[in-house]
């Protein structure tokens, strides 16, 4: 595996350059939805690792909630541990208040140095609403954004469904669309320019965290939709049974 970009920093020393993914969610459940998204991304951008991290406390989604951050943080470790370059971060877990991406895109910031490349990657359903998210703006320019399709929803018409306030909102930032089997490697390597924005479009499984907590409520099988593993973790802990209701809170997961 390539671990990244020589760079000569000296006469005798070098520095890796690291190409890292960023993908933030509230995973409630994480499915294989999630997962293929991240792997077709690692693969055609070359990244060096996907980082996947859990929303604790989202200002927008705050009453979607139904599996606590630690149940959700434990069932995103569970899907990603046998897969060598995705991890996850309990960054925003350890975090006190709501859950910020651009707080968080500060802090990876700050851990890879303004030399290695951040990729922020997010679905299409989340970026038609980041004009309302906390410094937009610093957010598109502390990282490359690729957005990825989400059933029912065309990327080619993003830009055409944006408004122009929020256009102004973001910073009038420049929408590129492409498909996966399209991206070159120096297309995958350009020099991210401050809020410019990847629409890129992945292999789409019709899949969706409501559908899978309703199916459990249901006493219907998630088998296929989720790993192994995390299906084997909901039914261990309870996790979306009726039963349930009103635990959302609770602050330890179970092992």
């Amino acid at each position: 595996m390539d671990f990244g970009s020589w760079k000569v920093k000296g006469a005798n020393d070098f520095m890796v350059i690291m190409h890292i993914g960023v993908m933030g969610g509230t995973f409630d459940p994480i499915h294989l939805g999630h997962l293929r998204a991240a792997e077709e991304i690692y693969w055609a951008f070359e990244l060096d690792r996907i980082t996947f991290v859990p929303a604790a406390r989202p200002p927008h989604k705050e009453e979607e909630f139904e599996a606590s951050a630690l149940h959700r943080y434990e069932m995103v470790s569970l899907a990603t541990v046998c897969t060598p370059y995705f991890s996850v971060s309990p960054i925003e877990l350890s975090r006190q208040g709501r859950s910020y991406s651009v707080e968080t895109l500060r802090e990876f910031r700050k851990l890879y140095g303004e030399e290695n490349t951040i990729y922020f990657i997010m679905g299409v359903d989340a970026f038609l609403d980041i004009a309302t998210w906390k410094e937009a703006q610093e957010l598109l320019s502390l990282a490359q954004v690729i957005v990825t399709a989400r059933p029912g929803w065309r990327l080619d018409e993003v830009e055409r469904s944006m408004t122009s306030e929020q256009r102004q909102l973001l910073g009038n930032p420049r929408l590129k669309y492409v498909k996966i089997s399209d991206i070159t490697r120096e297309t995958a390597k350009a020099h991210h320019e401050p809020r410019s924005v990847l629409l890129v479009e992945v292999v789409s499984l019709d899949i969706s965290s409501s559908e899978i907590r309703q199916l459990v409520k249901e006493g219907r099988s998630i088998r296929y939709l989720v790993t192994d593993t995390v299906a084997a973790y909901i039914d261990k802990n309870r996790l979306y049974h009726p039963e349930r209701k009103g635990l959302i809170g609770e602050r330890e997961a179970s092992t």
